[in-house]
């Protein structure tokens, strides 16, 4: 968290990189959410009437701002963090309440690659060869990691996005925008996780262990017609393997056998079943401890990032991933950031 005795709860706006002093007075609220996989977007509520700088007459202050418009939004004076860079995809007005509103949607550029729809089909490339191709056609650039399984890949009357996101997801991987780069890969260790103690800086947390919907084994089952051969395999194990005892290890000691046979996606080789069980197991198994956590707002934090939770029981402590970040304003509460976090694994 900030060292910094004090510090500005309001945040800093640039349209189309020009920093706007305006909005930061006339913000009454405001929601940003940045989620692990798809697209980051926002929402942002003004006050629309003043007097407009170099003008004498009260009047509608942010009438020049367009659809289309890009918006960042920053925390901090010296050393300002952006949480969030998108465009303006809707514009609402209000009246009857007050002075007159003024409400801004606002997606990351992943929303231009939801406007594209398709039909067609990849054949002989890898997941990483989709992401760099789609990234391509749209002016971004790619960091994929997916898998370099080589197969045909079709795209059934589906947008670019919902077309990555499915096949991304088919791998357990999360496909995000950071920056003008389409990231693709798996998720990273946090070398700089940000502490949290929900005897302090965390205001509220609700965190469940949770044996729910968790396997201790994931088989996946399919066919090779290329080989007229079996394409089968299993997974019970994480890797990297998290710290504690996994919700797999605590079905075992319970004695609940769970074994769980994943029908879709349909594995069409080898390489495919192995890949996807892998996934299944890995996906379920970093859900074992989840929770929301209401903390002061922290711009450093967003989805892929870790914290470390301390003032919990001793066994819900530790490293946690954020797969969900909202960081909220309004004139009531000021700056809180909302999280989703996961673990592998406990101390019971």
């Amino acid at each position: 968290m900030t060292e910094n005795a004090f510090v500005s709860t309001r945040p800093r706006f640039k349209v189309n990189g020009e920093i706007r002093a305006g909005m930061e007075s006339a913000l009454t609220a405001m929601a940003i959410n940045l989620p692990l996989h798809g697209c980051a977007h926002g929402e942002l509520h003004l006050t629309n009437w003043g007097t407009p700088e170099g003008e004498r007459d009260p009047g509608f202050v942010f009438d020049d701002i367009a659809l289309g418009a890009e918006v960042e939004i920053e925390f901090g004076q010296e050393d300002p963090v952006s949480i969030f860079k998108g465009e303006v995809t809707a514009i609402e007005e209000r009246y009857g309440e007050g002075a007159p509103g003024l409400v801004l949607l606002l997606q990351d550029r992943l929303h231009r690659l939801a406007r594209v729809r398709h039909s067609r089909g990849f054949e002989d490339q890898s997941p990483d060869d989709l992401v760099r191709s789609i990234a391509g056609d749209a002016g971004l650039q790619a960091d994929a990691d997916i898998s370099s399984l080589t197969a045909t890949w079709l795209q059934m009357n589906e947008s670019d996005l919902a077309f990555l996101m499915r096949i991304a997801g088919r791998f357990d991987i999360a496909l995000r925008l950071a920056g003008n780069t389409l990231r693709a890969k798996p998720e990273e260790e946090d070398p700089d996780p940000v502490a949290l103690s929900a005897q302090d800086s965390a205001l509220k947390v609700r965190l469940v262990a949770d044996l729910n919907h968790q396997p201790d084994e994931s088989k996946v089952q399919g066919y090779s017609l290329a080989d007229d051969t079996d394409a089968s395999a299993a997974s019970g194990g994480m890797t990297p393997a998290p710290g504690g005892a996994t919700a797999a290890a605590t079905l075992g000691d319970l004695g609940w056998n769970s074994a769980e046979i994943v029908p879709h996606p349909f594995a069409r080789s080898g390489a495919e079943a192995e890949a996807y069980a892998k996934a299944h197991f890995r996906r379920q198994a970093r859900r074992f401890i989840h929770g929301e956590i209401v903390c002061q707002g922290e711009p450093a934090l967003k989805a892929g990032r870790e914290i470390d939770l301390s003032g919990v029981s001793p066994r819900l402590r530790g490293i946690y991933q954020i797969v969900h970040c909202v960081h909220r304003f309004d004139n009531v509460c000021g700056y809180e950031t909302h999280l989703k976090v996961n673990k592998g694994g406990w101390q019971p």
